[in-house]
């Protein structure tokens, strides 16, 4: 069960007992070819003393105020904007009432918003981060349709472990585990990639396999700092392409990046208006000040997704396309929101 949110942590990850033991494995199909049980980490039944402090630095949830993830699913842009809310919730699991923090997860595809998710974890004892469950809302055309993916532990199965606390090559561990709802197995292949950060290289990242119930795999990459970093499977892929407040600058906003989130929303409103001489104008001053933004320190992924916003709308607006004007507007004022980021208090 979960509580309303906002209790006091005094009532946090106190268990009736001490947790001991083995938890309780459900059912999977014996289609699904799971690892051996001898290869799991996620057995053993945790404790939780301090579950909304999360240190893990390969899923630092409690640190992360804002993760953007861009990439492409089912040829078509793919976006997702996770964001770390003020509240917790406290969820009963095997005699413990645990705090958990929660995040909230937004998609979109193609522009359109795809779903919605409010997940909960918590850190255990020995630094392994569990996933306690989520309320998932997907949508069609703007209203929600299903919600399907929704699981919580204590009611549909157990918690689910989902980054060890000092993870190894060959460490088994389910994300998710209840078969019926919801079903991640994942392997771990590697603890020491190298990967391309949103502002430079990062050590340490972490390389897994995650095996679904209808037993296709996809790679997962977890990096220092950032948790989540890279997805790939069947031609679809999710990079991180920035976080705060890993990625924080401690400047103000650069007037350049105003100029091209206001010029985008004045484009917005001026196409609606037809006066296409302004917002001729307008696209202009915002080509400049994307030059000098461009020439700095600019998140890798952001930058072609700029580029591609400003020429769309530039193109739009010599072609007097209202509409067209102000979808591109509002792509493009998304992406100076992204670059800003950084700059932005929480």
């Amino acid at each position: 069960s979960v509580s309303a949110s906002g209790e006091s942590a005094s009532v946090s990850a106190q268990a009736s007992g001490e947790p001991s033991g083995t938890i309780s494995q459900p059912a999977v199909p014996s289609q699904i070819p799971v690892a051996p049980e001898s290869e799991r980490v996620d057995l053993t039944m945790p404790t939780f003393s301090d579950p909304t402090n999360v240190t893990n630095p390969l899923f630092p949830v409690s640190l992360q105020e804002s993760v953007l993830m861009l990439g492409h699913v089912d040829g078509k842009p793919f976006r997702t904007e996770v964001t770390l809310l003020p509240e917790t919730r406290i969820i009963e699991w095997e005699g413990q009432r645990v705090e958990t923090l929660v995040s909230q997860y937004n998609a979109y595809l193609g522009g359109r918003i795809e779903e919605v998710a409010y997940d909960y974890y918590a850190q255990a004892d020995d630094g392994s981060v569990w996933y306690f469950g989520e309320d998932v809302f997907d949508f069609r055309d703007g209203a929600i349709v299903v919600t399907e993916g929704t699981w919580l532990a204590g009611r549909d199965g157990p918690a689910a472990m989902i980054m060890p606390g000092d993870p190894q090559i060959g460490d088994v561990y389910r994300t998710e585990n209840a078969p019926g709802f919801v079903f991640e197995e994942v392997t771990v292949r590697s603890v020491d990639e190298q990967l391309d950060g949103p502002m430079g290289p990062i050590d340490g990242g972490l390389l897994a396999d995650e095996l679904h119930s209808d037993g296709t795999t996809e790679q997962k990459i977890f990096a220092p700092g950032y948790g989540e970093f890279y997805t790939s499977g069947g031609g679809d892929v999710e990079a991180l392409a920035l976080a705060v407040p890993t990625d924080v600058i401690s400047e103000p906003v650069p007037p350049e990046l105003t100029a091209l989130s206001g010029g985008a929303l004045d484009v917005f409103d001026t196409a609606g208006s037809g006066d296409w001489k302004a917002a001729s104008a307008t696209v202009r001053d915002m080509e400049a000040a994307w030059g000098t933004v461009r020439g700095g320190n600019v998140p890798r992924l952001i930058e072609p997704r700029m580029e591609e916003a400003l020429r769309v709308l530039a193109r739009t607006v010599r072609s007097r396309q209202a509409a067209a004007t102000r979808g591109a507007a509002i792509q493009t004022a998304r992406a100076s929101f992204d670059l800003q980021l950084p700059y932005r208090p929480a």
